[in-house]
């Protein structure tokens, strides 16, 4: 294997690492790609690069880099951090930036979102299954297609909004098996705070899962945990992992 192949497959490695990473799955990568990084390109030619046939350009190493959320350098020739660390200030500072911002009806929508098309004058808020909710964390759309009930709109909530119905015992006393919770998928991790409550999507998990986040020093240290204080397991699953489906901003209690 001469010097190109050995670059060929090195950079295919680091591509598909990070395709793994952002939740896209083996089969599949090149059709997707395409679609949401925009590319204009055909899928062969994607399916090059994933199998270490042929190396992107320049240009789109900067498309795959910046659609996945890693440092060109690292891409394109394995130099340097995968990602950058902010930090705690980096991160308070942006934070305090986007509660400065004027607030409108909607919720500003982060880099790399991709919007779920709801029904944005219906009075209703479609409750999603977690199955669905986890998937919306994979960039798949929900609609109320996939709706299995409907909850009444709160105020606060954007046009993006969708509701779950709390299953488990994990977030007592404050939610109950069966009450709805109301979710706001246009957050984004630098808007949270420490205590917020989060839907989030760990791993492998099919499932969305609810819990606390807590902030500690660094970006390294925040974790999750349950609110009800005789889980037995209080402190879980890094942030790190995990991919933010939304924050909960309210419940509605059915009598």
């Amino acid at each position: 294997m001469n010097s190109s192949d050995d670059a060929k497959t090195a950079f295919a490695k680091r591509l598909n690492d990070a395709l793994t990473e952002k939740g896209y799955p083996q089969r599949g990568s090149a059709q997707r790609l395409k679609r949401e990084a925009g590319f204009d390109i055909s899928d062969r030619a994607i399916n090059k690069w994933l199998k270490a046939e042929t190396l992107p350009d320049h240009h789109n190493i900067e498309l795959l880099a910046k659609f996945l959320g890693v440092n060109f350098n690292w891409l394109a020739a394995g130099q340097g951090e995968k990602t950058f660390k902010p930090s705690r200030d980096d991160l308070m500072q942006k934070i305090r930036d986007i509660e400065n911002q004027d607030k409108g009806t909607d919720y500003p929508t982060p880099e790399g979102t991709t919007a779920v098309r709801m029904t944005s004058q219906s009075s209703m808020v479609p409750i999603l299954s977690w199955v669905a909710a986890g998937s919306w964390s994979n960039v798949e759309a929900v609609t109320f297609e996939d709706a299995i009930g409907q909850a009444p709109r709160p105020a606060n909530l954007s046009k993006f909004g969708f509701a779950l119905r709390v299953q488990g015992q994990s977030m007592l006393p404050e939610f109950k098996p069966s009450e709805i919770i109301y979710v706001e998928p246009q957050t984004g991790f630098l808007a949270l705070k420490d205590s917020d409550l989060v839907i989030v999507q760990c791993n492998d998990d099919k499932e969305a899962t609810f819990k606390q986040l807590v902030l500690g020093e660094t970006s390294d240290d925040m974790y999750l945990r349950p609110l009800n204080p005789n889980w037995p397991e209080q402190r879980m699953m890094p942030m790190g992992e995990c991919n933010l489906v939304g924050k909960v901003v309210g419940k509605y209690v059915e009598y």
